[in-house]
């Protein structure tokens, strides 16, 4: 864990009022200000000349990397994590999913191009296959695979660290950094592991890693499913090995239901907790609306956004759907916290003026908010508040039924 400026500071002179108090040598104001430099990594521990051992040891334990970041392509980071739970700050490097390909199949080209066509679209994220683990020597398909923008890992690439176990792990991966080898990736052997011993083996690697900075495990990790023919059995251990912790999964079969469900976890798995998904909050126009089309509205929470927006592009006509401002929480959420109140409806709607550009005096809320009908009304007299659905799928019979369109 890294320390802060005031663990750092009450080891300062300034600290314990001892000669030398905001001297000035380090080239800082105060004892505090540089420590909060320190902390920051904005100065070197060195410029202060009456720092304590003790300091100066601590300082150097918490500085060392907790898990290296390798770049394997323009599109793919992997690495990088400084925590063990993704609540404790949040996850940074997505794993990575790799396909192993042959080479020199003659099937090669055909599998390769049904990859680099796969693309799907989840709360307006973009997902393809992040690289190819190729086997055999062919430089010609390395080539290829390469210029489709895909990263690349040979499957005898000088930096895999192979090992049955992690002594033998750390033994190998001590002897490459002895040789001045850089940007190395752990290997362990999960062939004839069972599932509890996998993700027992990648938990004590990340333990090693971030918690003791054991240098030989502070690498990123990768996992190969060899077998793929029960495509249920492979979802499960894929699944388990994203939330614990491989940071790239080659898998030696390419099943796009597979690859759907792993990136839809994936994606929940390293967004930032802290961070909630949202959208702008604006008026979004579906299938050209005109004056007449209908009007929802809705949270700039992004999963609500893309539920909603999902249907309404599939429907015959044209709507416009007010997002309104509420910190990225979902519907009941934003109510319970106060970020989805009259008030703030009325705020929205006389920004974006929708009134002056539509006939439409009717606007759809989500179902959820029916016991705020009342409530909204008082506050937009002009408006006639709809109590809509509660799962966004029935909107268009909804709609429909209503006469709304």
């Amino acid at each position: 864990m890294s320390l802060t400026g005031m663990q750092i500071f009450k080891y300062l002179p300034a600290a314990k009022k001892l000669e030398h108090t905001n001297c000035k040598e380090c080239g800082c104001p105060t004892c505090m200000a540089f420590a909060l430099k320190l902390a920051k990594q904005q100065i070197q521990i060195e410029k202060c000349q009456y720092a304590p051992e003790e300091l100066v040891s601590q300082f150097k334990e918490a500085s060392k990397i907790q898990q290296h970041e390798i770049k394997l392509s323009e599109n793919c980071t992997v690495g990088g994590e400084t925590v063990m739970f993704r609540h404790e700050k949040t996850f940074v490097n997505p794993t990575a999913f790799f396909v192993a390909l042959d080479g020199d199949s003659a099937d090669f080209d055909e599998k390769f191009e049904k990859i680099k066509n796969y693309s799907i679209e989840r709360v307006g994220e973009a997902f393809k296959i992040d690289g190819i683990y190729l086997k055999g020597k062919n430089a010609a398909a390395a080539q290829k695979i390469k210029d489709a923008g895909f990263a690349v890992i040979d499957s005898d690439a000088h930096f895999l660290v192979k090992g049955e176990n992690i002594d033998e792990l750390a033994d190998n991966c001590t002897q490459k950094l002895k040789n001045g080898d850089k940007n190395l990736v752990l290997n362990p052997n999960i062939r004839n592991m069972t599932a509890a011993q996998a993700i027992e083996m990648f938990t004590q690697i990340r333990r090693l890693a971030i918690l003791e900075r054991f240098e030989p495990m502070t690498f990123p990790v990768m996992a190969e499913i060899e077998n793929c023919t029960d495509i249920y059995k492979t979802c499960a251990l894929a699944s388990m090995l994203i939330c614990r912790y491989a940071s790239i999964i080659v898998f030696n079969c390419f099943n796009e239901a597979l690859f759907a469900a792993l990136f839809t976890l994936r994606q929940n798995i390293y967004t930032n907790p802290q961070k909630p998904l949202q959208v702008e909050s604006k008026v979004y126009e579906f299938n050209d609306p005109d004056e007449n089309s209908v009007v929802l509205m809705t949270t700039n929470f992004a999963l609500t956004y893309f539920a909603v927006a999902g249907e309404l592009e599939a429907m015959p006509f044209g709507s416009y759907l007010v997002v309104t401002p509420s910190d990225g929480m979902s519907v009941l959420t934003a109510w319970s916290a106060d970020k989805f109140n009259a008030e703030i409806v009325a705020k929205m709607l006389k920004k974006v003026d929708l009134a002056s550009k539509i006939k439409t005096r009717k606007i759809i809320i989500p179902g959820l908010l029916a016991h705020m009908k009342e409530e909204l009304e008082e506050a937009l007299p002009e408006w006639e508040i709809v109590v809509g659905t509660i799962e966004a799928f029935g909107l268009y019979d909804f709609i429909k039924n209503n006469s709304l369109n």
